[in-house]
C-alpha cells in the first residue's frame, strides 16, 4: 500500500476538526482557499513565433511568394478567417432561439424552438437541439473566446472543439479557461501548439469536472451497420460489475444449451435454440459465439409482473416483387427506413406463411391509400400509415413511428359535426411520435397538406416554414421502368422477327439493291431472324 503526503489543505482540513467551532470555521476558510489556489490552472503565454499573414505562410509552407499555389494558400488563410467571422453570425442566430433547459415550464416552447431550427438548417430536431445548446454556451460561457471567433482569430475546427470539451464542466471552470484561452495568439498558433496547450489546460480540471457515474450510464442502444449489409449491434452499456456479471450468465447459458444440443443430437431427439436448424443440418452443435446470440434474443424477457403492451404495429418488411421472385436484386426495407438485402428478404418471406400485398403507384412509388369513413383509424389505415410515415413526419425528427407514435389529423376532425372537419382517410392523416403530436394539438405547429396530397407545408409559431414530399417506395419506379424496358424490347423483336418470316426484308433488298453488311449489317441479320413461335411470350 502506498502512503501519500497529506495536501496542505488536508492538513488544515485536520486541525479544524479539533478545534473549537470558530477556529474550525475560519481553517476550513483556508483550507479552501488553498485547495483554489492548489487547482489554480497556469497562465502560460501561448504565443506564434512569428505573425502568421502571406508573407510568413510562404516560409511556414515552403512556397515561393508569387506563385500560384502561395496565391492559393493566401486566400484559403483568408476563406478560414472569413469562415470564423461567418460561424460566428451563424451561432448568434440559432442562439436567438434558445430557451432554457430546465425549466419544466418551457417544455413546449423548448420543442418548438428545436423544430424550428431543424426546418432553417435542414437536420433533425436532436441535432438542432445539439446546435442550439452550443450556441447559447458559445456566447454565455465563452464571451471573450468567441469574440476571438468573430474576429476571425479563431479556426471554426478550434472552437467547435472548445464547446464540445467544456460541456460537461461548471460555469466557473469555463470562465477560467475562457479567460486564458482567449488571452493566446489564436490569430497565429500553429494547430499542434493550440491542441497541446488546449489539452494541458483541460488536465487541470479533469478530476474536478462534473462526472456521470457508472450507475447514471445504464443504456441500450441499436446501432445500425454503416453499410446496408442486414445486420446491426445491441450495444448494453452500464457499470463493469454488471455487465461481466451479465456475460459470465450468458456464457454459462450458452454452454449449458451446447450440451443439451449435443445430447439431442446423439438422441436424435428436436435441437434446442437450434438457429435455421444449422445443428440439426449439419449434425453439430452450434458455436458458443451463435448460442449466446440465440439464448439472448430467443429467451422471454421477465418484467416482475408487469404487463408489457402489445406492439402497435407488426414488423415490416416491403419487398419488391421481382426481387421476391429473383428476377432481381433490389434491397428490401425493413420498417420503411432499413435496406435489408434482397437475399434476406427473401429467406424472411419463405418463412412466413402470410404475405400482405402492398399496391403502388407505379410512376411515382406512393403508396396507393384504402377507404376508411371513422374517426379512429382502423387498422388497415394505421397500417397504411405506418408504410407511408417510418418515422414522425415533423420535419427533422427521426423518431421511427413503430412504437410512441400516433395517427393526426392534419385538418382537426370536427367530432360535434364531422361532415364538416377533416376526415379520417390517409390523405388526412399522418403518424406523428408523442411529443410532436402534443405541439400539434397545442397548435405550436401546424401542417397543411397541399392539394394533390403528395406535399406537407409546416409552419411553426415562431414563422419558419419547411415543405416535406410524401414518403414513397424509391424503388417502384426504378422496376416499372425495367418492366416497360423489357416490353419494348420484347414488342420490337417480335415485330423484326414477323417482318423476316413475312419475307419483308428480301422485298427491300430487292428494291433497294444489295446490301453492304458493312452498312447496313442489322438489316442483314433481320433477313436471317427466324420465325415467331406461337410460343412466344413476354419475358414477365
Amino acid at each position: 500500500m502506498s502512503h501519500l503526503r497529506p495536501t496542505v489543505a488536508e492538513e488544515l482540513e485536520n486541525e479544524a476538526d479539533e478545534g473549537p467551532e470558530e477556529e474550525r470555521s475560519m481553517s476550513q476558510t483556508i483550507a479552501s482557499e488553498a485547495g483554489s489556489r492548489r487547482v489554480e490552472p497556469p497562465r502560460p503565454r501561448v504565443t506564434a513565433r512569428r505573425e502568421l499573414d502571406a508573407a510568413s505562410l510562404a516560409d511556414r509552407a515552403d512556397l515561393e511568394e508569387g506563385t500560384v499555389e502561395h496565391g492559393a494558400a493566401t486566400r484559403l488563410l483568408e476563406r478560414g478567417r472569413s469562415a470564423s467571422r461567418e460561424h460566428a453570425g451563424h451561432l448568434r442566430d440559432i442562439a436567438e432561439l434558445w430557451v432554457e433547459r430546465d425549466d419544466d415550464d418551457l417544455r413546449e416552447d423548448r420543442e418548438e424552438s428545436d423544430v424550428a431550427v431543424a426546418i432553417a438548417l435542414r437536420t433533425t430536431t436532436s441535432r438542432a437541439a445539439t446546435l442550439l445548446r452550443d450556441a447559447h454556451l458559445a456566447l454565455t460561457g465563452l464571451p471573450a473566446t468567441f469574440a476571438r471567433l468573430e474576429a476571425g482569430d479563431m479556426p471554426v475546427e478550434w472552437f467547435d472543439r472548445l464547446l464540445r470539451e467544456l460541456r460537461d464542466l461548471t460555469a466557473f471552470q469555463r470562465a477560467q479557461i475562457d479567460e486564458r484561452v482567449s488571452s493566446w495568439d489564436l490569430a497565429s498558433l500553429p494547430a499542434d501548439s493550440y491542441r497541446r496547450a488546449l489539452s494541458l489546460l483541460l488536465a487541470w480540471f479533469a478530476s474536478a469536472a462534473t462526472e456521470i457515474g457508472p450507475q447514471e450510464r445504464r443504456d441500450v442502444d441499436v446501432e445500425m451497420s454503416p453499410v446496408a449489409d442486414g445486420t446491426a449491434c445491441l450495444r448494453i452499456t452500464g457499470p463493469i460489475p454488471e455487465i461481466l456479471a451479465l456475460s459470465r450468465r450468458l456464457d454459462a447459458a450458452a454452454r449449458a444449451v451446447q450440451s443439451a444440443q449435443r445430447h439431442a443430437l446423439e438422441a436424435g431427439a428436436p435441437v434446442p435454440f437450434d438457429l435455421d436448424d444449422a445443428a440439426s443440418t449439419t449434425g453439430r452443435r452450434l458455436p458458443l459465439r451463435s448460442l449466446r446470440y440465440a439464448v439472448i434474443t430467443r429467451s422471454v424477457l421477465d418484467t416482475g409482473g408487469i404487463e408489457v403492451p402489445r406492439e402497435q404495429f407488426r414488423l415490416n418488411i416491403v419487398v419488391p416483387a421481382m426481387s421476391l421472385m429473383g428476377e432481381s436484386n433490389a434491397p428490401a426495407l425493413l420498417d420503411g427506413t432499413i435496406p435489408v438485402p434482397a437475399s434476406m428478404a427473401r429467406m424472411i418471406a419463405a418463412e412466413e406463411s402470410v404475405w400482405f400485398r402492398v399496391l403502388t403507384d407505379p410512376v411515382d412509388g406512393s403508396f396507393l391509400p384504402v377507404a376508411a369513413s371513422q374517426y379512429r383509424p382502423s387498422v388497415a389505415m394505421r397500417e397504411h400509415l405506418r408504410l407511408r410515415d417510418p418515422v414522425c413526419a415533423v420535419p427533422g425528427c427521426g423518431r421511427p413511428t413503430s412504437s410512441c407514435s400516433e395517427a393526426d389529423h392534419i385538418q382537426e376532425y370536427d367530432h360535434e359535426n364531422p361532415d364538416e372537419g377533416g376526415q379520417t382517410c390517409p390523405e388526412n392523416l399522418h403518424q406523428l411520435c408523442w411529443r410532436h403530436h402534443r405541439l400539434k394539438t397545442l397548435g405550436l405547429i401546424d401542417p397543411v397538406r397541399g392539394p394533390d396530397g403528395t406535399i406537407t407545408h409546416w409552419t411553426t409559431r415562431s414563422g419558419a416554414h419547411a415543405s416535406v414530399p410524401q414518403n414513397t417506395d424509391l424503388l417502384t419506379p426504378e422496376l416499372a421502368a425495367a418492366l416497360q424496358g423489357r416490353w419494348e424490347q420484347y414488342e420490337f423483336e417480335r415485330d423484326i422477327a414477323a417482318m423476316a418470316a413475312a419475307g419483308e426484308f428480301e422485298r427491300l433488298a430487292r428494291e433497294e439493291g444489295p446490301v453492304d453488311p458493312l452498312l447496313d449489317d442489322d438489316r442483314e441479320r433481320g433477313r436471317r431472324a427466324p420465325a415467331p413461335s406461337p410460343e412466344d411470350q413476354p419475358p414477365f
